[in-house]
């Protein structure tokens, strides 16, 4: 699902905890971001910010859920295509 009104699109987004298939860092996460807009990610230490980020930079997997970033789907996307996105146009503080 690419929205082109977005430049960061998720749908649904979720991840397990490694080594528990039965148990959730996160489920149906839903976020669209603009050009420009800034957020921040709080909450407690364990609850998958990290992990989160990861997913969004292309540097982890999810396990569920469509993740668009600059109108293409990261899954789609090789390692080498993922590393030329995240030099060429993300950028985390």
């Amino acid at each position: 699902m690419a929205d082109a009104a977005h430049l960061l699109s998720m749908e649904g987004v979720c991840k397990r905890v490694p080594d528990a298939a039965d148990r959730w860092l996160f489920e149906a996460a839903a976020l669209g971001l603009h050009r420009g807009e800034f957020v921040a990610v709080l909450g407690e230490s364990g609850v998958g910010k990290s992990t989160l980020l990861h997913i969004v930079a292309g540097l982890d997997r999810k396990d569920g859920g469509t993740l668009c970033f600059a109108g293409q789907d990261l899954d789609a996307l090789d390692d080498d295509a993922r590393t030329l996105l995240r030099r060429r146009q993300m950028g985390f503080i």
